[in-house]
């Protein structure tokens, strides 16, 4: 049985403070949102496709098909959403408004995660225009929390893993903004964090948290434990991303490129790894109340990281060229939800996504 609504209560809603600043370039936009992917339509909008009157409500319902889940979607024409225009515009939003849209269209780059009265709302780095906004400005990221009045769905989530994994990233967040470090000790010592308090989480010992979220983490060394050749570690990544659901052929070749890269050299740019970083951290961490899993969480951001640094190292001199090297990863990873199961399961059960494994790498140390 679906719990009821509780109308009319307060939600806060939090998010970065570079989300205000998108806005959608339609056709001047160097990709697009509108080829590659599925267009999922939701109930909601395909009540309201059915119900729409006039010429062009003909033509959308003839587009909608379902596919192999069951789901309800536009049918692709040569891997594009019939409704893109060669101009890179909309047809249905020329015709109808932005209302028009289905739910994915309407709130893509945009990201919501509900937590109950809570909900966390980002931007997504696959869209171009979101990827420079959250590397536009050197300044450290932070976020705002605002209140309004909706219609709450309950959730049944843990609230004492809840705030549990909220101090922990304010933490997380901490560690990866301090720039007496390098960013790769940065990630290291979150990496560090993670895993102490994954292991509170194991044992149920959330109360302990406190204790572990006051530790200094940057001050002290990671002792690692046994881990394999990093070569070895970096080829089963770069082998394990390679057989990942592929949207772009092109992008087999920029991974074959980037596996040849052993150890990062950073231009003035470290501001935007640790960006990246709160991205994920963002993203991801408090997603963690749904499984428990907080680690795989913080290894998913971490390998993120060593992939995309590798990426970049071919033209790492040029802005717009790593900020497209970021855009890429997350158009090919982050928007497939077989690839995002895939990784994950490989995080879990490989001893190659190791804590020591992942921190030997990140410790640019040749061996």
């Amino acid at each position: 049985m679906t719990a009821p609504l509780i109308i009319g209560e307060i939600m806060q809603n939090t998010y970065p403070n570079y989300y205000k600043k998108f806005s959608c370039i339609a056709d001047k936009c160097p990709d697009t949102c509108c080829a590659g992917w599925e267009i999922v339509i939701d109930p909601e909008s395909l009540s309201k496709y059915e119900a729409l009157g006039g010429e062009y409500a003909e033509k959308i319902r003839s587009l909608i098909t379902v596919d192999g889940d069951g789901d309800s979607i536009f049918s692709p024409e040569n891997n594009r959403c019939p409704f893109l225009l060669d101009s890179g515009l909309c047809e249905m939003y020329i015709e109808l408004g932005h209302n028009s849209l289905c739910r994915t269209c309407r709130l893509f780059p945009r990201h919501v995660t509900y937590f109950g009265a809570r909900t966390e709302t980002g931007l997504s780095l696959s869209c171009p225009e979101a990827a420079r906004i959250i590397m536009e400005s050197p300044e450290p990221i932070y976020f705002e929390t605002e209140e309004t009045h909706a219609d709450i769905m309950p959730t049944a989530i843990d609230p004492s893993l809840y705030f549990t994994l909220i101090e922990t990233r304010k933490t997380a967040i901490n560690i990866l903004q301090n720039r007496k470090f390098p960013i790769e000790k940065r990630i290291i010592s979150f990496l560090a964090l993670s895993e102490e308090i994954q292991h509170l989480i194991r044992k149920n010992r959330l109360s302990e948290t406190k204790t572990i979220c006051t530790k200094d983490f940057l001050a002290g060394q990671y002792e690692i434990g046994p881990h394999s050749d990093k070569k070895r570690v970096l080829a089963k990544y770069f082998g394990d991303f390679k057989s990942l659901e592929m949207l772009d052929e092109s992008w087999k070749t920029r991974l074959d490129k980037a596996e040849k890269t052993l150890t990062v050299k950073f231009p003035d740019c470290e501001w935007e790894y640790e960006h990246l970083m709160i991205y994920f951290v963002f993203r991801y961490m408090t997603a963690a109340v749904f499984d428990g899993d907080l680690l795989a969480k913080a290894k998913f951001a971490a390998v993120s990281y060593i992939i995309i640094s590798r990426l970049q190292a071919e033209n790492i001199a040029d802005k717009s060229a790593r900020i497209s090297a970021m855009q890429k990863y997350s158009k090919e990873v982050e928007h497939s939800q077989l690839n995002m199961d895939k990784i994950f399961s490989l995080i879990k059960k490989s001893r190659f996504y190791s804590t020591d494994n992942l921190i030997n790498i990140l410790s640019q140390k040749e061996n």
